[in-house]
């Protein structure tokens, strides 16, 4: 008895004590913490947090002692957590150097081009000489990047910055963005040890510099460079990683390089594995992609190496290259097929309305003929799902995967590419892309600002995309009862330059013509109308 009255007696001191934190926070103000990739991870009150006595929260492992989160959260869907470039790409997300393409999609297979890959450097410098980004857009966006690029020498040349970077461009503008200092050399990497650099190339001394300093190390076994292959960025993600953060830098060694380092093999498929789809590799490695993603060997093999080539008739043999680097010994090599590569990729596209069909199309030329396609999406969390045919999908095992455009289909609006082999085994995948049904949004609330004369249309996006500066129409009823711009979109507090299908936003909707839109109306891509009254 007199245990059991102990047990009620601790309970009602511990409901006590509940009731007085309880009433104590019920008497205050919540100021909240911003606390998420610091101290903790999700918003805090400042004040509950001490009355609790929660005490300071500090990391071991990458995991918070206090409360078990992760150091860094992951905000984007098409991250997935057993991805090889998931902490690189939160933690430069976190270093506020880059960020996703929309707030839930980094889109880490999406190529980098020239002006972001200069804002990425003007960021990376002012975060290391000054603690704080300061640029911002202007126009065209990349403009204010490209100018403190060019005052700093970090760029010592015009770029044609809509085009996509190589892995050599990139490596030339960053190899800028920090001072020397912080390039320390900590691998003995030869001049002419990197096999497909050559060592009159404008672009070598940027190259090696990266190598040497352990930030890059190459796509294959051999170190090679792939210097003209288009660079990704998730890639992108893991070397600015290693470049602000000197613990993640890479020891290891070539074939020329002597005893230097610790590794002897490449570290992981961001720069040290099969990182170019469109040139021979696969985008995912750990599902066991192609052993040589350098378009099937070095491009500048030097005297005496010995390298694997593939005979058709045969399997792989060794063959020793003779005096001259650049023809192989027609002694020892019977056949030399042409590597398996993509010539042309796949092409997303917005339908302007439904009932029509799209062709993703991929083209390739090399290795050995027949060759096998194998189309596939991106789901949940980057999960990979092959494609098979059904009422909205044809072709599904073709070059030319063809698609219903229908309010159905799951697979618009979803990441798709296409894996294609041939005859030997080798492997290429394509670029992914995306197809969207014509825009459209349901207005779930509305805000109207009285000083501007702007409403803010909240909803989710049914389908589609939508961008700052779109011109767009409201219909009611399946009549269009207004038209405008949307001069800004909005989550979260932040201004986004585009939404897409899935997201919730608010469109800043400035009206030029019409009546007042409510809830329940359909925001659409711009459609004419002469007339927007109710009874047209």
């Amino acid at each position: 008895m007199k245990k059991v009255l102990s047990i009620m007696l601790a309970f009602a001191m511990l409901l006590s004590v509940a009731a007085v934190v309880n009433a104590e926070e019920a008497d205050h103000e919540h100021k909240f913490m911003k606390m998420a990739n610091m101290s903790c991870h999700y918003e805090e009150c400042e004040i509950c947090f001490e009355l609790r006595n929660v005490g300071e929260h500090t990391f071991e492992d990458g995991v918070c002692t206090v409360c078990g989160h992760p150091e860094f959260v992951n905000p984007f869907v098409d991250v997935a957590y057993d991805a090889w470039y998931h902490d690189e790409v939160v933690k430069a997300v976190a270093s506020g150097i880059i960020n996703g393409k929309t707030p839930t999609e980094f889109m880490p297979d999406d190529l980098l081009t020239y002006a972001e890959a200069v804002k990425l450097a003007a960021c990376m410098n002012q975060v290391y000489t000054g603690d704080v980004v300061t640029l911002s857009n202007g126009e065209p966006w990349y403009q204010p990047y490209a100018d403190y690029c060019k005052e700093n020498k970090i760029i010592l040349k015009e770029y044609n910055y809509n085009e996509n970077a190589t892995r050599a461009g990139y490596m030339e503008i960053f190899a800028n963005a920090l001072p020397d200092e912080a390039f320390k050399n900590i691998n003995n990497i030869p001049d002419g040890s990197i096999l497909d650099v050559k060592n009159n190339a404008p672009y070598a001394i940027y190259v090696y510099k990266f190598y040497r300093a352990g930030i890059v190390t190459g796509v294959d076994e051999l170190h090679n460079c792939n210097p003209d292959a288009n660079i990704k960025r998730s890639e992108v993600a893991a070397i600015i990683s290693r470049m602000m953060d000197t613990s993640k830098r890479v020891k290891f060694t070539t074939a020329k390089s002597g005893s230097s380092g610790d590794g002897s093999g490449t570290d992981s498929p961001v720069i040290g594995g099969t990182d170019n789809p469109t040139g021979g590799g696969n985008e995912n490695p750990k599902d066991g992609g192609n052993e040589n993603p350098k378009d099937g060997g070095n491009e500048d093999p030097k005297d005496g190496d010995t390298v694997e080539r593939i005979n058709n008739k045969n399997d792989i043999k060794n063959d020793i290259l003779d005096d001259n680097p650049d023809n192989l010994n027609p002694a020892t090599v019977n056949y030399l097929p042409e590597p398996l590569k993509i010539v042309r990729q796949p092409e997303g596209t917005e339908a302007e309305s439904y009932g029509g069909k799209v062709e993703l199309y991929v083209e390739v030329k090399g290795g050995e003929a027949p060759y096998f396609y194998e189309w596939y999406y991106n789901g949940y969390r980057n999960q990979k799902t092959k494609i098979e045919n059904g009422d909205y999908v044809k072709d599904a095992s073709s070059e030319a995967l063809v698609l219903s455009v229908e309010k159905e289909n799951t697979l618009l609006g979803e990441r798709i590419f296409c894996k294609i082999k041939d005859s030997m085994g080798t492997e290429v995948t394509s670029n992914a892309v995306k197809v969207y049904g014509p825009f459209s949004m349901p207005v779930d609330t509305i805000e109207i600002n009285a000083a501007t004369i702007e409403y803010v249309l909240v909803g989710r996006i049914a389908d589609g995309v939508i961008r700052k500066g779109d011109k767009v129409s409201v219909e009611r009823n399946g009549k269009i009862i207004a038209i405008g711009t949307a001069v800004d979109l909005q989550m979260f507090g932040k201004s986004l330059d585009q939404g897409v299908k899935g997201d919730n936003i608010g469109i800043v909707f400035k009206k030029t013509n019409g009546v007042s839109p409510q809830s329940g109306d359909i925001v659409i891509k711009y459609k004419e109308k002469r007339c927007y009254k109710l009874s047209c």
